[in-house]
């Protein structure tokens, strides 16, 4: 692969996972920090044994998206950039590539916290990402 084309081609990373046991009521806690010019495909976030209040914030080159959700215990969540709104989408549904636009950026920070403290629940994330 040509210098050219490798800087024009995003490279298919290993997924971001977090698996935090016992997670702390209010603490964020990092699934990707990439300082490279990158490309979010899918993020899902899961909480175990008990239901929460999970919030994810992305952080784009400076711009930060938040979302939040009451969560249903071992029921995966689908974070997803609002189209017509500020901040983020967090929904239970089934991914759908065409409602989940890909997000870039050169500076690229995902976290996940709980804000309540109904349980210790393992809380769980994945990113799917690429890379130039």
């Amino acid at each position: 692969m040509d210098l050219k084309t490798k800087r024009l081609t995003f490279m298919h990373q290993p997924d971001a996972v977090l698996s935090q046991v016992e997670p702390v009521q209010n603490q964020w806690y990092t699934v990707l920090n990439s300082t490279r010019e990158c490309r979010l495909y899918s993020f899902t976030v899961l909480v175990w044994t008990t239901n929460e209040t999970l919030e994810v914030r992305i952080t784009i080159d400076g711009v930060v998206l938040l979302g939040s959700v009451e969560a249903n215990h071992t029921t995966y969540y689908y974070v997803h950039h609002q189209l017509y709104a500020a901040g983020l989408a967090i929904d239970s549904n089934i991914f759908l590539l065409g409602k989940y636009a890909p997000l870039e950026g050169r500076n690229v920070k995902v976290e996940v916290r709980k804000t309540t403290a109904a349980g210790s629940g393992t809380l769980d994330a994945r990113v799917v990402w690429a890379k130039r």
